[in-house]
């Protein structure tokens, strides 16, 4: 059995290929890769108190298949698991807001990833590399970094939520199994080449207004589609038009709408010619 320090109030043991992160408080950050890269680490379990994991703390620990992380933690450092190619599965907890840059580029064996609610900022190339990635569900997330998914060849759909603000250039970039996307209205800065080389990409669901199209159109034979989406508040419904199919989610708030000229499709109406109502 080793052990050592991993932070001011943090320690870490290591029995066997199971390594114990005990304490309360961050992590320490590291410059290139802490010294557990070293050893023959399997499974992680970090304790409830410790608050984020560390730039490098895990990096390149190539044995590295599971990890446990606590309700407590808020932050997840830059290539804190960069090329943990054996990682096959992680739970974000819910606390997390920030997942840095290179947070885990390199996990070839990552398949599926759900981040947290109240994440706010995604790091350049977060998941960059990620192989075998093929899902990933978004609750929420203000900013998507440079490149935070590219070369993720085995992703095959992605769901961004209404609140996205900023999508940094070639975030998609070579998804190349990628084939149907949309843009939620919130999005007000897109960077160039998002979706450079998705080869399999066949439509874009955008809203328009925005001049978005020459960015999105950019290195890909994808269909743009433009909806006519608008940002929500608490008191409307969910709503989408794309073409002529009127899409509405959180039916519940339909009652609190007046059947005139405040209705959020009012000025759409006479395109529709199909309505979808669905609950949240």
């Amino acid at each position: 059995m080793t052990s050592g320090t991993c932070g001011e109030n943090l320690t870490w043991q290591l029995e066997g290929g199971t390594l114990t992160i005990n304490g309360s408080g961050d992590m320490d950050d590291f410059q290139n890769f802490s010294e557990l890269a070293a050893q023959p680490i399997e499974v992680v379990f970090v304790a409830e108190g410790v608050t984020s994991v560390g730039s490098f703390a895990f990096s390149f620990c190539s044995n590295l298949k599971k990890i446990q992380l606590p309700e407590s933690l808020t932050a997840i450092g830059i290539s804190a698991f960069l090329f943990c190619e054996n990682l096959q599965s992680i739970k974000i907890p819910a606390g997390v807001t920030e997942i840095s840059n290179s947070a885990f580029c390199g996990c070839w064996r990552l398949s599926e990833i759900e981040l947290p609610k109240n994440l706010v900022a995604l790091g350049e190339s977060a998941f960059a590399n990620c192989l075998g990635l093929q899902s990933i569900k978004i609750s929420a997330v203000v900013e998507i970094g440079r490149k935070a998914f590219a070369g993720c060849e085995s992703l095959e759909k992605i769901y961004l939520p209404v609140g996205v603000v900023k999508i940094g250039c070639n975030a998609f970039e070579s998804c190349e199994n990628l084939r149907t996307i949309k843009i939620p209205a919130t999005v007000t800065e897109l960077g160039d080449d998002i979706f450079l080389n998705c080869s399999a990409l066949e439509k874009i669901y955008y809203a328009a207004g925005f001049g978005f199209e020459k960015i999105l159109s950019a290195g890909n034979g994808a269909e743009l589609i433009a909806t006519f989406d608008e940002p929500t508040s608490r008191s409307e419904p969910t709503w989408q038009l794309d073409g002529d199919t009127l899409t509405i989610i959180d039916a519940d708030k339909l009652k609190r709408l007046s059947h005139d000229e405040n209705t959020p499709w009012y000025d759409k109406r006479e395109l529709i010619k199909k309505i979808i109502i669905s609950s949240s």
